[in-house]
C-alpha cells in the first residue's frame, strides 16, 4: 500500500502559510474553538470538516449558511483530489498532496475518528441519515440473540456502524437520485464495499471488521457482490449485519416509496431465508422483530 503522505490547504489570497492537514479531523469555521479559524463573516462558526483516512481526504459541509464549494460547485461531502479549489465563504484554498510522508499517521487514528467518516456518509443522503447507527443497533441485538458474548456483539455493532463507509466516495447525485439508477451509476454503488475495505485496511484495530465491510452485500445463494460468496464462506458477523442492513432499508422512507409494513418485512425474510439470508439468522430475526423500534 502507498505510504501515507501529508496534505495541505494553500490559501489563494494574500501570503498566508499553507495549512497542514495533519489530523484525521480538522474543523474549519469562525468559532474560536475551530481547529483552523477563518475570520470571514460569510463563514459559519462551524462551517466544515476535513477528514482523512490514509491518502483519502474528504470535505464535509456542516450545514453552513453560505455553503462549501469545490471547484465552483456547492457540495456536502466530497473526496478531494490534488489541485482542487475549495471555498468557504470568501476564503479560497487549493488542496495539495505533498511528497513528504506522515510517519505518525496511524498513531492519530482511533475509532471515533473513523466513525466520524461513517457519519459523513449518512449525511450524504437525507433519507439515510441514521442508517449506520440503526444497522449497528439491530445487528448488536441480533448477535446477542444468536449467543454472542457482549464483547463479540460489540464488535458486530462497530462493523454495522462502519459497513457503508465506502460510500463516502460515491457522488451525492447518485446516492440521492430518486429514480432508478442506470448501469454506470449502479456500478459506482457496487464499488463501495471494496472501497470501504480499502479505506479501513491500514487500521489493524479494525482488521476483524474488514470482512463485514467488504461482504455485506453478499447473499448465501452466491448471487451477491463483490465476490459472489456462498453460505458459510460469508462470516456469521457479515450475515448478521446483512440482515440488519436489509431490515433498515425496508423500514426507511425512500423518495420512491414509504416504509414497508411489519407484515411485509416478515414475509420477505421468510421467503428469502436460505436464498438471500442465512436461515438460522433470519429465523432469529423474526423473533427479534416485534421488539425493534427502529425507523428510517
Amino acid at each position: 500500500m502507498e505510504p501515507k503522505r501529508k496534505a495541505y490547504l494553500i490559501p489563494q489570497a494574500g501570503d498566508g502559510d499553507p495549512i497542514p492537514l495533519d489530523s484525521p479531523q480538522l474543523l474549519l469555521g469562525r468559532s474560536d474553538k475551530a481547529d483552523f479559524n477563518i475570520r470571514d463573516p460569510q463563514v459559519s462558526r462551524r462551517h466544515a470538516k476535513l477528514l482523512a483516512v490514509h491518502n483519502r481526504y474528504y470535505v464535509q459541509d456542516l450545514g453552513s449558511t453560505n455553503g462549501t464549494f469545490l471547484n465552483g460547485y456547492r457540495v456536502t461531502n466530497e473526496r478531494l483530489a490534488h489541485g482542487d479549489r475549495i471555498q468557504f465563504g470568501a476564503a479560497v484554498f487549493r488542496f495539495e498532496m505533498g511528497t513528504d510522508l506522515d510517519v505518525d499517521y496511524l498513531k492519530k487514528l482511533n475509532l471515533d475518528t473513523v466513525t466520524a467518516l461513517a457519519e459523513a456518509v449518512d449525511k450524504k443522503d437525507a433519507y439515510t441519515r441514521s442508517h449506520s447507527e440503526a444497522v449497528a443497533c439491530a445487528a448488536e441485538r441480533l448477535a446477542l440473540m444468536m449467543g454472542f458474548s457482549a464483547p463479540a456483539a460489540e464488535r458486530v455493532r462497530i462493523a454495522g456502524r462502519l459497513h457503508d463507509i465506502g460510500k463516502i466516495g460515491v457522488p451525492d447525485a447518485v446516492l440521492r437520485k430518486p429514480g432508478r439508477l442506470n448501469d454506470k451509476e449502479f456500478d459506482l454503488i457496487r464499488k463501495h464495499p471494496a472501497d470501504g475495505e480499502a479505506i479501513l485496511s491500514p487500521l489493524k484495530f479494525l482488521s476483524d471488521i474488514l470482512p463485514v465491510v467488504r461482504h455485506h452485500h453478499e447473499r448465501v445463494d452466491g448471487r451477491g457482490y463483490p465476490d459472489g460468496l456462498t453460505g458459510s464462506a460469508i462470516t456469521i458477523e457479515t450475515r448478521i449485519v446483512q440482515v440488519a442492513d436489509c431490515y433498515h432499508a425496508m423500514v426507511s422512507n425512500r423518495p420512491y416509496r414509504g416504509a414497508l409494513s411489519l407484515e411485509f418485512i416478515r414475509r420477505e425474510f421468510a421467503v428469502n431465508a436460505g436464498i438471500q439470508f442465512d436461515k438460522e439468522i433470519a429465523r432469529a430475526f423474526q423473533d427479534l422483530l416485534p421488539s425493534l423500534n427502529i425507523r428510517g
